[in-house]
């Protein structure tokens, strides 16, 4: 039994990895005083997706605090590169898009994450979270953020942190980026991680090597009503 759960340890990243790594993320400007309007078009651009049989996952939030409060992000999770090919209906999509949603906010950036699964603390509805802590690492070098973060993941392996999913920059932004995300039920369970900057610097203190050049921190809610899976919401 023993070898069997190391085995099973030994591969879950991998495992995490082979059902694909590659998160994609948008992010929208709602025009000011037509915030209600941007929502139900966007909505409305969701059941485009449903119709259309869209086989991806879709998850929004609103950004709550920092320089972007207000703004409304969208992702969509677990791809591999070649899934960017064959995404469903693009010319569709677009138009749909410019019909609903685009009269009413701004498209600014999309970028790309990819996962690292074997820094994170996850459960199964760990992006579902009513709130998500972004917090957002710039680095000199990326392996040594990395293993900043995997101490800070032990720490926070003996705290209730449900979800702690790491994911590094991999296109459309500074690529020396390291985001965590960790998910909250409510603004109580914000005090497991309101000493993050301290715990970071005692880590970076104790590797001896001056590693973050910066970290930003904002809290994003959860719009179920805007956010789409398979077979449904």
């Amino acid at each position: 039994m023993k070898g069997i759960l190391y085995f099973l340890l030994l591969t879950l990243p991998e495992y995490l990895l082979a059902q694909g790594a590659i998160a994609h993320f948008s992010v929208w400007k709602p025009n000011p005083q037509q915030e209600h309007k941007f929502e139900e078009g966007y909505k409305k651009h969701l059941v485009w997706h449903q119709a259309n049989k869209d086989p991806w996952s879709w998850y929004g939030w609103y950004v709550l605090s920092g320089p972007r409060n207000g703004y409304f992000v969208d992702a969509t999770f677990d791809h591999v590169w070649k899934d960017f090919d064959n995404s469903i209906k693009p010319a569709d999509d677009q138009a749909d898009n410019q019909l609903h949603t685009f009269p009413f906010g701004d498209y600014l950036t999309g970028y790309k994450l990819m996962a690292l699964p074997q820094l994170s603390i996850s459960n199964a509805n760990g992006l579902k979270s009513r709130f998500l802590r972004v917090i957002t690492l710039q680095v000199n070098r990326i392996d040594l953020g990395q293993q900043l973060i995997e101490k800070l993941k032990a720490v926070y392996t003996t705290r209730p942190v449900k979800t702690f999913l790491v994911f590094k920059a991999v296109d459309g932004t500074e690529l020396n980026l390291l985001t965590i995300f960790i998910g909250m039920d409510n603004f109580e369970e914000f005090a497991q991680t309101e000493n993050i900057q301290d715990d970071l610097a005692g880590i970076e203190g104790k590797l001896k090597n001056q590693i973050i050049v910066s970290c930003t921190s904002e809290t994003w809610i959860y719009k179920p009503d805007m956010s789409l899976f398979p077979g449904g919401k």
